[in-house]
């Protein structure tokens, strides 16, 4: 008889913990994808934009004058980067907790850098086309085989958080690039073979740029300097 309970016990306990996994997993499984969507989500709404802005920027060609065009497609131009940030952050987010659908989240990854390749283009041309005064940073880093690149995220984030929307930086992750050959391309055409690295306009910078040392580069990227280039020098003077 004793046996017996025991055995029952022994059983319902097994179900039990069986139940609770299978639960755990579900839930798991269920807040993962419900991740994935949200980020899907995100690109799908970064694919209208760009949409958008490629007829902008058709429209603008077509114009002998775009005085005035020009600066509407300035705000579109950084609406969309702003929601490319807002990606950045849910890719992030995502990555730090996900389990599950690897193969999707590569897929999302894909299609991130996708979008900053794009934008980074638009942003060049609309320079360019609008003559806009603002400095573009292609940062190539790796999750993988880069442990100081971190280093250079922290550093680019400062000057981001400084010059607002008159920088714009483009993190591009290396680790896609055997599935993504437009990594490679750019890779290629601006000889990338360390980590960081990161492009300013059309120079390159590899290794770890300190804040000290980024600043003259990016502040030389600009047409009129703002005044944050000459309060930052000051403050490292001191």
């Amino acid at each position: 008889m004793a046996r017996q309970i025991y055995m029952r016990t022994y059983l319902a306990v097994g179900v039990i913990s069986l139940l609770i996994f299978s639960l755990g997993f579900l839930l798991s499984a269920q807040i993962d994808n419900e991740r994935i969507t949200r980020v899907e989500k995100a690109t799908q709404l970064q694919e209208l934009n760009y949409k958008s802005l490629q007829f902008q920027q058709l429209y603008l060609n077509t114009l002998t004058n775009n005085t005035e065009s020009c600066p509407v497609f300035e705000l579109s131009l950084q609406s969309s980067i702003n929601t490319l940030t807002d990606s950045l952050e849910r890719m992030e987010a995502y990555k730090a907790s996900a389990n599950f659908n690897r193969d999707e989240f590569g897929e999302l990854s894909r299609n991130y850098v996708l979008d900053n390749l794009r934008y980074w283009l638009f942003a060049k041309r609309t320079k360019e086309l609008c003559s806009l005064d603002f400095a573009t940073v292609l940062y190539f880093y790796s999750d993988s085989n880069c442990g100081i690149c971190p280093d250079q995220g922290v550093v680019l984030s400062y000057y981001k958080k400084l010059f607002g929307d008159r920088l714009l930086v483009f993190p591009i992750n290396s680790d896609i690039e055997g599935t993504e050959a437009s990594v490679s391309m750019l890779k290629k055409r601006y000889n990338v073979t360390v980590y960081p690295t990161i492009i300013v306009g059309e120079a390159r910078y590899e290794g770890v740029v300190s804040r000290t040392e980024l600043l003259p580069v990016i502040c030389g990227s600009f047409a009129e300097p703002p005044n944050e280039c000459l309060s930052v020098s000051n403050d490292e003077a001191n």
